[in-house]
C-alpha cells in the first residue's frame, strides 16, 4: 500500500496532467450532491478543485490522519476499510472525506485504489464557500453526510 504525497498548493498532478475545466463542471453536474447547483455556481466551485491521479494500491485518505480535503470519484474505485475491515466499495459520483472535513476531525477509515482511479479535490474552505453560496447544498451534503453514516453503523458490506 503506497500512501499518496500532499500536491503543491497549485493542484496540479505531478504527472502534468489537467482536467480540463468544462469537464470538471460536467462532473460536478453529474453528482446528486450538486445537482441543484446553477453552471454559475458549478464553475465557482469547479475554480476550487484540482485532479488527482491514483494507481491500485495507493492510499487516499488514511485512518488517523487530519482531514484538510473532500474527494469526488470521477472514475475508478476504491475500497474503505476501517481497522482492516471492509465497510464499503466506492466509485465514480461518490464522495469520500466529507464528514471528516466538515467536523473538523481526523479521518474515520483508510480509502485506498483498487483501479485507477481519477479524483476531483475538494479543500475545506471552497466547500465551505461553496455550502454558503448554494440554496440546498448544506442539506444534500447533510444527507449524504447522514447516509455514510448510518452504512457506517451497520458493519461491513459484504462482497
Amino acid at each position: 500500500m503506497r500512501a499518496m504525497m500532499p500536491f503543491p498548493d497549485e493542484g496540479r498532478p505531478p504527472s502534468g496532467k489537467s482536467l480540463a475545466r468544462a469537464a470538471q463542471v460536467d462532473h460536478l453536474a453529474a453528482l446528486p450532491l450538486f445537482a441543484s447547483c446553477s453552471k454559475r455556481e458549478l464553475r465557482h466551485l469547479a475554480r476550487s478543485t484540482h485532479l488527482r491521479l491514483l494507481e491500485p494500491d495507493d492510499v487516499l485518505v488514511l485512518d488517523g490522519q487530519p482531514s484538510r480535503e473532500a474527494y469526488v470519484i470521477v472514475a475508478g474505485h476504491v475500497v474503505v476499510r476501517r481497522s482492516g475491515r471492509k465497510m464499503a466499495e466506492l466509485g465514480p459520483g461518490d464522495i469520500v472525506g466529507e464528514l471528516g472535513l466538515l467536523l473538523e476531525r481526523d479521518h474515520a477509515a483508510t480509502v485506498t485504489a483498487t483501479t485507477p482511479v481519477e479524483v476531483l479535490v475538494l479543500r475545506q474552505q471552497a466547500l465551505r464557500e461553496a455550502i454558503d453560496d448554494v440554496p440546498g447544498l448544506g442539506w444534500k451534503l447533510l444527507r449524504t453526510v447522514a447516509t455514510r453514516m448510518a452504512e457506517n453503523t451497520r458493519g461491513p458490506t459484504t462482497g
